[in-house]
């Protein structure tokens, strides 16, 4: 990419740890504001997630982030958490796969 020619690679990253190297997330945006890269899809971040809310990453036009979901759901369990999480509730006790909105997840 560069010059005349545009740009025909595509960065996705859905795997862990950091691909990006010791420039991270800058060296990515540089790349794509540059031209190097036509765009990045990602679904994991380093060196921390979720991904920050001042990253720059969540508003550049050329990146499309994900949630990271690595797995189907079925209903058969989908329905058995939810009868254990009934219980636990119904018993006054912490549910199972609770959303920590501290941590973002």
């Amino acid at each position: 990419g560069g010059g005349d020619d545009p740009a025909v690679t595509v960065l996705i990253n859905v795997g862990r740890g950091d691909v990006f190297g010791d420039g991270g997330e800058d060296d990515v945006i540089a790349a794509l504001d540059a031209g190097h890269l036509r765009h990045a899809v990602l679904d994991v971040f380093a060196p921390v997630e979720p991904l920050p809310a001042t990253s720059r990453l969540w508003d550049h036009p050329k990146v499309t982030l994900t949630p990271h979901n690595s797995a189907q759901s079925f209903p058969r369990d989908v329905a058995r958490v939810f009868a254990a999480n009934l219980g636990r509730f119904r018993a006054g006790a912490p549910l199972a796969h609770g959303v920590d909105w501290k941590r973002g997840y």
